[in-house]
């Protein structure tokens, strides 16, 4: 069957800060490995898509970097203006259809972290081949470890054979006890922003569910300068899968993590990222007495820490960023005010 990647490389990763800049944000960052994790990405379909297979939809002031990064022969599509991801895979379906639009479509985040490559292969094949065969829309859901409130889950349905199961609901994220309760249920899965389709199954379900797309595009006469600003925008899920109502999954055990925070780095079993006593180690050189529960990532530092709990200590090109835990997801707080007054920084 003929296969093409999409990848959405447009994120900031603005809690990555100061790590993650604007001119470099998370994907185009490395922690540990020493390839970044746009390229992790793409070595994950090594084998299974060519690289003339392979487009990246990315924001126009990154394409040089992501151009650099992924190397000759994938397609980087730069977008005129930050929409959402619904016009992004709207534009990339249209390019695929272009080629052939009954080719199978996987659409993925560029940054996020599988610990086992085998097994997603495995159930990525199994959703790959059911979304050939049926007209249906695919995601890959994630079969939870913990109660997480910081994802949207997928209430999943009847089966439709195999380990296809039909989505009935897209949920928000939810509280902890609510967490719980999908945990413990076991028909919940989280939300991992990952789909497979055919061209034509996609763009027939915008053109039911957001005629307004290929109304612009058309006018237009496909010229993305004017379409693409006049696109909804919104996000995939939203405009799109959320209302569908030829949605399936496939659970997916593969020990995924969005990376979502620099509390990530605490569940997520990155190469080059070590457990210490005081916490989690990405970078430098840590002595500690009396500590627990810290990230630290400060490359060529040396970092001493005495009585400290639960904080995350970044350093980054001279700017030392230093947050509790619990307000890792605030980071882009602070990144606001920076930004106001030292907009080189950021």
């Amino acid at each position: 069957m003929n296969t093409y990647l999409v990848i959405m490389a447009g994120g900031s990763g603005t809690r990555f800060w100061p790590k993650s800049t604007a001119k470099r944000p998370k994907q185009l960052l490395s922690f540990g490995s020493g390839k970044t994790l746009l390229a992790e990405t793409l070595s994950r379909f090594d084998g299974v898509v060519p690289a003339g297979n392979r487009v990246i939809v990315t924001t126009r002031a990154l394409a040089d970097a992501t151009k650099k990064e992924v190397g000759p022969g994938v397609e980087v599509l730069a977008e005129p203006a930050g929409r959402n991801t619904a016009p992004c895979v709207y534009w990339a379906c249209r390019w695929v259809a272009e080629r052939d639009p009954e080719a199978v479509v996987m659409v993925m985040p560029a940054d996020h972290h599988m610990a086992s490559v085998k097994d997603f292969r495995s159930t990525l094949e199994m959703a790959r081949d059911w979304a050939a065969k049926h007209g249906d829309l695919v995601t890959l859901g994630i079969k939870p470890s913990r109660p997480e409130t910081g994802y949207g889950y997928l209430k999943v349905g009847a089966s439709q054979g195999g380990a296809c199961r039909k989505v009935d609901a897209f949920v928000e994220k939810p509280d902890l006890a609510r967490a719980k309760e999908y945990l413990s249920s076991g028909d919940y899965l989280w939300n991992g922003g990952m789909f497979l389709w055919r061209a034509s199954t996609a763009l027939k379900a915008f053109d039911e569910l957001m005629p307004e797309m290929k109304h612009e595009w058309d006018s237009a006469k496909g010229d993305v300068e004017k379409a693409y600003p006049r696109m909804t925008p919104t996000s995939i899920d939203y405009g799109v899968m959320e209302k569908a109502r030829n949605v399936v999954t496939f659970p997916l055990d593969c020990g995924w993590d969005d990376l979502g925070s620099w509390t990530s780095l605490e569940t997520a079993p990155l190469p080059g990222v070590n457990r210490t006593e005081a916490g989690v180690l990405a970078g430098g050189e840590l002595f500690a007495v009396e500590s627990s529960g810290c990230v630290v990532d400060a490359p060529g530092r040396v970092v001493a820490l005495v009585g400290a709990k639960d904080l995350i200590i970044v350093e980054h090109e001279g700017v030392l960023m230093v947050a509790s835990k619990d307000r890792a997801q605030d980071v882009k707080k602070v990144l606001e005010k920076v930004k106001a007054s030292r907009p080189d920084r950021v």
